[in-house]
C-alpha cells in the first residue's frame, strides 16, 4: 500500500492496507476506484497520520495534485475512464454489500450520521474501517464549517465503547496478501484497525479546544511509545489497561448523556 494512494485516504472507506475490497470507493468523488493503489488527487486525507500531519500532508499534496479528479499517482496526469468510474453498472455490485451500500450512499441526500450509524452496528473489519474512515471526514468537514466537535459525539462513543474489542477479521477481509504467514498478516491487519480506531478518537480530541477530551489527542502516539513495535498483542495489552481508562476519563458516561441531550435539543 502506498502511502498517497487513494487506498490511504480517508474519502474511500472500503479500504485500509491490506483488508477492504477489492475496489474502493471515494465518497467526494463519488465514484468506484478500480486501481485505487494507482490513483490519488488533492483532497488525499491520510488515514496512517493523525489530524494536523495529515493536513500538513494534504497542503503539500495539493500542490502537485488538483482536487478535481482522480490522478495518475506517479505522473500526476488525469487518469483514464478505466481507473475510476461513476456508472450505475459499476456501482451496482458494491450496492449489494452491506458495508459498500453504507459507504456509497453517504453524502446522499443529507444521510451521512445515518451512513455512520449502519456502520456502527455491522459486524466485521470493513465496517470498521468505513466508520472510523468516514468519521475523521465527517468531523474535519464539521469543523471546518464552524461546528464544534461534538457533531463527532456518537461517533467517538461508538469507536470508544468497542475499543477494546479484538476486530473481527476473516480471510476473504484480505483485499492482498504478503509474504509473511497468515497469522501475522491478520495480526497487522488488526493492529492497523486498531490504530485506526485510536487515529479517529485522537481527532476529535484535537477538534476540541478544551475540556478533558482534549487529553485523548496523542492517543496513537501514546499507544505507539507504549508498544514499541507492530505487535498486536501489546498494543491490546495497552488498549485494555491505559487506553480505556483515558477514554473514560475523557468521556464518562454521564457526560455524554448530557451533550446528547443537548444536540437533542438544538
Amino acid at each position: 500500500m502506498l502511502p498517497l494512494s487513494c487506498v490511504n485516504c480517508a474519502f474511500n472507506a472500503l479500504q485500509t492496507d491490506s483488508v477492504g475490497t477489492a475496489v474502493g470507493y471515494c465518497v467526494e468523488h463519488r465514484s468506484v476506484l478500480t486501481t485505487p493503489s494507482a490513483t490519488t488527487c488533492g483532497r488525499l486525507m491520510r488515514k496512517d497520520l493523525m489530524l494536523k500531519s495529515a493536513k500538513v500532508e494534504q497542503h503539500y499534496h495539493q500542490a502537485r495534485y488538483a482536487r478535481d479528479g482522480v490522478y495518475e499517482l506517479e505522473t500526476g496526469e488525469a487518469t483514464n475512464g478505466g481507473s475510476w468510474s461513476s456508472k450505475p453498472s459499476d456501482l451496482a455490485p458494491l450496492m449489494r454489500d452491506p458495508v459498500g451500500a453504507a459507504v456509497a450512499r453517504y453524502g446522499e441526500l443529507d444521510t451521512k450520521i445515518e451512513s455512520l450509524s449502519q456502520l456502527s452496528v455491522m459486524d466485521g473489519a470493513r465496517a470498521e474501517i468505513g466508520l472510523a474512515s468516514l468519521g475523521r471526514t465527517y468531523v474535519n468537514r464539521c469543523v471546518e464549517n464552524g461546528g464544534q466537535w461534538t457533531s463527532g459525539l456518537h461517533v467517538f462513543w461508538w469507536i470508544a465503547s468497542r475499543v477494546a474489542e479484538e476486530p473481527k477479521i476473516e480471510l476473504e477481509d484480505l483485499r492482498e496478501t504478503r509474504a509473511l504467514p497468515l497469522g501475522r498478516q491478520l495480526d497487522l491487519a488488526r493492529w492497523s484497525i486498531v490504530m485506526l480506531r485510536l487515529t479517529f478518537l485522537s481527532d476529535v480530541g484535537q477538534h476540541a479546544r478544551s475540556g478533558k477530551i482534549r487529553t485523548v489527542r496523542d492517543l496513537p502516539e501514546r499507544a505507539a511509545e507504549a508498544t514499541g513495535d507492530l505487535s498486536f498483542k501489546k498494543l491490546m495489552s495497552w488498549v485494555r489497561k491505559e487506553g480505556v481508562t483515558l477514554l473514560r476519563e475523557a468521556l464518562p458516561e454521564s457526560r455524554y448523556a448530557k451533550l446528547s441531550r443537548e444536540l437533542h435539543r438544538d
